[in-house]
């Protein structure tokens, strides 16, 4: 069943308060072929629901276990991907999975 936009957009309103910023990763090498990895630049921007996780998160029944330290809510229609670098609150996190829902799509994030 898909859900109704009208549905996304009164939950958009109400939970996604929030600014993540993706950043645009640069790297480049020194002399010696090492990676040199230069200033991050603001990409984009979203707005979405940020949850801090203190320890792991057990799906109790499926045995999935999400490793992370934020879990990000937002729209589907949002533009991030897997090794993607977000900054929120001036701390950086790996993006280390994006699954995608009817309603919103959940990230993870390590820092």
């Amino acid at each position: 069943m898909e859900f109704p936009k009208k549905a996304k957009d009164a939950i958009s309103k109400a939970f996604y308060d929030k600014v993540v910023e993706i950043l645009d990763k640069k790297e480049a090498l020194d002399d010696e072929g090492g990676v040199i990895k230069g200033g991050e630049t603001i990409k984009s921007t979203f707005k979405g629901n940020v949850q801090f996780l203190v320890q792991e998160q057990e799906q109790l029944g499926v045995g999935l276990v999400k490793r992370g330290d934020i879990q990000i809510t937002c729209p589907t229609d949002t533009e991030v991907a897997i090794d993607d670098i977000l900054r929120y609150a001036n701390v950086r996190y790996t993006v280390i999975s994006v699954l995608p829902y009817d309603s919103h799509l959940t990230i993870v994030g390590q820092k």
